[in-house]
């Protein structure tokens, strides 16, 4: 072990409860009444790195850049970071519970901020890599590299911003190893042919579903799931079979707390308005008719078109585990069909489109795409089979013409 005089700092050991060695070093620094003050920093892997580590914070006193670091918790200030945010109701709750599951209970969370490593990070990170989450004595199987890069990109953003209030001297974030971009990357997205579509919307319709209409809506439309549970009669044209998609079901569940349905702008804060078919338009009329005859409020302009059986906003966890279990029964009686997440059918209504010849520029369009070049980005599977047909096609418009004389005549 490397001992240095009291006043220069110091570099010891210690085990932590797993039974690994690692290395602090404590130093002193000036306070602001003069007095010194003794301050300690851990989690370093040798003895070098606590080393070296040290030399920095000697030189920084020495040049007066030293940063008196705060004993506040990575907790404590994510808790306050949180609630500096301007964001989606929706994305702060999605940030709150990723990071109440994931870091609240870990070791990282409870440690002063001043006092985590890249290596401390590293380590947490394998962690949930080999045994899954551990909250509320829950186990679970090991997290994905998505999942665990979103965890670190949750961290490093809480931690940024202590440097930028003058907590911290540096973001050990910066110098983590989490699983990279590619590796993180979503598996590739599966969609239905327009053959099992059909397919699919038959077996619906013959069980009496009453959630078909909505399931050929998104289909037939690509609408996301907040924009058709926030979908009025009023947004409707029947006259024109044209739906106006104005604004989306903001949901927020927050641990403790009860549930907030609002309803906002759509993701691109843009309103468009997308044509559907004959079929869909009549099966709105035919929803409207029966309304109207059986239950008259649940047919005016401003009622929901999907609401739940008693009327009320559906709650769209909710809603996703209803097509969950359609879309299993339907495999179930049709073993050959894909099972597709729901927003996969947002996914198929585009990649139909494109294999069918539409152009980009009215897809993106109907899907609300900020621009033309997200949905190339997006469904550049898809846009591979317009590149072959233009191959076939240039290729046919540069083709030789054939010389009638030298056809031979049949004899």
């Amino acid at each position: 072990m490397l001992r240095r005089p009291n006043l220069d700092g110091t570099v010891s050991s210690y085990k932590t409860k797993e039974g690994e060695t690692l290395y602090r070093i404590a130093y002193w620094v000036t306070r602001a009444d003069g007095d010194t003050a003794r301050r300690f920093k851990r989690g370093y892997t040798t003895e070098k790195q606590a080393l070296d580590a040290l030399v920095e914070v000697q030189v920084d006193i020495r040049r007066g850049d030293h940063i008196e670091e705060t004993r506040q918790t990575l907790n404590s200030y994510a808790d306050k970071y949180f609630d500096s945010l301007r964001v989606r109701a929706t994305t702060l709750a999605g940030y709150r519970k990723h990071y109440r599951v994931h870091v609240l209970p870990s070791s990282v969370g409870r440690s002063p901020i001043s006092d985590i490593s890249k290596d401390q990070l590293n380590r947490f990170y394998r962690q949930p890599e080999r045994n899954g989450r551990k909250d509320r004595g829950h186990i679970g199987d090991p997290l994905g590299a998505a999942t665990v890069r979103h965890i670190h990109v949750l961290i490093s953003q809480v931690l940024q911003h202590a440097l930028e209030d003058g907590l911290i001297r540096f973001n050990p974030a910066k110098r983590a190893s989490p699983p990279t971009k590619l590796e993180a990357a979503p598996p590739e997205m599966a969609t239905w042919s327009a053959e099992d579509a059909r397919l699919f919307l038959e077996w619906s319709e013959s069980m009496g579903d009453y959630l078909w209409l909505a399931w050929l809506t998104l289909l037939g439309t690509g609408m996301r799931r907040g924009e058709i549970l926030g979908l009025r009669w009023k947004d409707l044209d029947l006259d024109n079979n044209v739906i106006t998609i104005a604004r989306a079901m903001s949901y927020v569940k927050e641990a403790g707390k009860k549930p907030i349905i609002d309803f906002k702008a759509t993701k691109s804060g843009r309103v468009r308005n997308v044509d559907i078919d004959l079929r869909l338009a009549g099966a709105f009329r035919s929803k409207r008719d029966m309304l109207r005859a059986v239950s008259p409020d649940m047919a005016r302009g401003e009622h929901l078109i999907f609401c739940n059986r008693f009327g009320q906003p559906h709650n769209p966890t909710q809603f996703s585990r209803q097509w969950r279990e359609r879309v299993l029964k339907a495999v179930a009686a049709h073993p050959d069909l894909d099972e597709l997440h729901l927003h996969e059918l947002r996914h198929t209504h585009a990649t139909l489109l494109l294999r069918a010849g539409v152009h980009p520029k009215i897809v993106s369009e109907r899907l609300g795409h900020a621009d033309i070049q997200t949905t190339l980005n997006t469904y550049s599977h898809a846009v591979r089979t317009l590149q072959r047909g233009a191959a076939d096609l240039v290729g046919q418009l540069l083709a030789p013409v054939p010389d009638e004389r030298s056809i031979p005549l049949a004899i």
